[in-house]
């Protein structure tokens, strides 16, 4: 089958999600579908109905960052995966709370000496996904995407990658930390964090059209053989005085030096090429073309793809960002489940 036969053997064969992103994302002529009805029957599935029930309005921290199904992370990137965004009416009521927390948290002052760079971490995850989710214009979300953008790309424009320092000029870190590094305190003073975490990745793509040169540099920063070296999760920061807390999710590639990977990079594989596939520089890199030539193997003879089932790992209470939600609905216990989903990713990596 080629592409086109492709696009409709999912639409005849896939199931609600798969239908929807399908028809909406794939298909070059949207007119042919009653985008109208696919809506409908997607928010009619127990799937939506179970997700959307998860992104509740908490005020507790645990409820925004965290492996439960019912954090705003997980929650929220599950629904941007179905293709649940801005536009639907009962996840436009549920993003309203969410904002009004991030312009609290923000105006909100602190009484600390040292300022917490993980207080801001939370402030980005919700700008972030928020960003994603179709909400990019809503003050405060536009502001603080387009300030965070600016501190990144100012920090990786000297191509900077020596940000640790000796953990031995610094008093009460446990031992506990022995194995983890110290992130110089300069590089989030005020509690501004200036390194990319992997959830900016979803503001790079919907602030893509905006800032092309500084998020392609920082992209390229991100690609560089010294970034990739960083241990998983950068390590440890001054979160107080004496206190220390680690503070990692930075934008480890799996696949970069080769696919000997364990099962949880494995999990990752997609999902990292999913959210770095909206950036020239990272699709002409040498990593992300090895990644297709990769996935290519899995090609069956009728031009579907089949990938193996860590590839696309669906796990309740899980984090969304390792990659833990990339199920589309189908009955992967049927003949086809897996299948339909595999080349439903493949096609929309090969889109770009």
């Amino acid at each position: 089958m080629n592409r086109k036969e492709l696009i409709d053997w999912l639409i005849e064969n896939g199931d609600a999600v798969i239908q929807y992103r399908t028809a909406t994302e794939l298909a070059e002529d949207k007119s042919e579908f009653n985008i109208s009805s696919l809506r409908t029957h997607l928010m009619k599935t127990q799937m939506a109905h179970y997700w959307m029930k998860c992104l509740k309005d908490k005020r507790r921290l645990n409820y925004i960052h965290g492996s439960y199904d019912y954090c705003f992370e997980n929650a929220m990137g599950k629904l941007i995966f179905m293709g649940i965004k801005a536009g639907f009416n009962k996840l436009e009521d549920s993003s309203k709370s969410y904002v009004k927390w991030l312009k609290e948290s923000l105006e909100s002052e602190s009484d600390e000496p040292i300022e917490n760079p993980v207080d801001f971490f939370y402030q980005n995850l919700i700008a972030s996904f928020l960003s994603a989710s179709g909400f990019k214009d809503i003050e405060p979300v536009a502001g603080f995407n387009r300030a965070r953008i600016k501190t990144i790309y100012d920090f990786t424009k000297n191509n900077n990658f020596s940000i640790f320092v000796d953990k031995a000029n610094y008093k009460g870190i446990s031992s506990a930390f022995d194995a983890h590094s110290l992130v110089d305190p300069e590089l989030y003073t005020d509690g501004i964090f200036k390194l990319p975490w992997v959830h900016d990745l979803l503001t790079f793509s919907a602030f893509y059209k905006e800032f092309p040169k500084e998020i392609d540099h920082i992209i390229s920063y991100i690609l560089n053989e010294k970034y990739q070296q960083l241990p998983d999760g950068y390590g440890i920061v001054m979160a107080g005085i004496k206190r220390y807390t680690v503070l990692g999710w930075n934008v480890w590639l799996p696949g970069y030096n080769g696919f000997d990977i364990d099962e949880f990079h494995k999990q990752n594989l997609i999902l990292r090429m999913i959210l770095m596939s909206p950036f020239k520089v990272a699709r002409n890199s040498k990593w992300y073309k090895a990644c297709l030539k990769h996935l290519k193997q899995f090609k069956q003879k009728n031009g579907t793809y089949l990938f193996p089932k860590e590839y696309l790992k669906e796990k309740n209470n899980s984090y969304f960002i390792t990659g833990s939600h990339m199920g589309l609905g189908e009955n992967r216990k049927g003949k086809d489940g897996l299948t339909l989903e595999s080349t439903f990713w493949m096609l929309k990596l090969l889109a770009n």
